[in-house]
């Protein structure tokens, strides 16, 4: 086997085995919702207005809460986006961790799934929303395609605050400190000093 061969399979193996979200082997969450989750998750979907009704009722969180989390992501995520391009701005130049353009957007998109996790664990009422196993070989996958984790913490870091502020804002204080913990908890599996 080939050194380029062997970098391949070891990026599929890591692929196959990286997940983040752990919502759906909760046993907090009733099995109705879990159910929700993982199709949804499957599909790399945020969830449909009629998903949001059917969780949020069970789990008794605020419908208009997530259905605000979910409608201003797209904002929040260019927001912390510039904020850190702000402060790093050789990120993205020639020599830079996130050049080409195509690493760029493949930490934006990972950012928007990020996000969608996040957005299901409100939904659910469960701030612990990562799958530990998955996201160690999501870690692994990182550090072996040298995605910059200190960049991609910092972006994290910034959607707590903008998701925590926004929904407090529209006045959701418990789907505001649900937000919060759920970041903590995704930060911490990701962030290789926590453990």
């Amino acid at each position: 086997m080939t050194t380029e061969t062997e970098y391949k399979a070891e990026i599929s193996r890591l692929i196959a085995q990286a997940n983040v979200c752990g919502l759906g082997a909760r046993e907090t969450i009733p099995m109705e919702v879990r159910k929700i989750i993982v199709i949804a998750d499957a599909a790399r979907c945020a969830l449909s207005l009629n998903e949001i009704e059917h969780i949020c009722t069970i789990c008794k969180v605020s419908e208009r809460a997530v259905a605000e989390l979910i409608d201003k992501s797209p904002k929040m995520i260019a927001r912390a986006r510039a904020s850190l391009l702000y402060k790093q701005p050789g990120l993205i130049v020639q020599g830079g961790e996130l050049f080409p353009e195509h690493r760029a957007m493949a930490c934006w998109r990972d950012c928007e799934q990020f996000m969608r996790v996040v957005t299901y664990g409100v939904a659910c009422n469960c701030t612990e929303i990562t799958d530990k196993e998955g996201m160690k070989a999501l870690l692994e996958l990182y550090t072996f395609l040298r995605v910059p984790v200190k960049a991609l913490l910092y972006v994290l870091s910034e959607l707590k605050i903008l998701s925590v502020n926004s929904l407090r804002g529209s006045g959701y204080e418990s789907e505001s400190f649900d937000a919060e913990n759920a970041f903590n908890d995704l930060i911490s599996a990701l962030d290789p000093k926590s453990e």
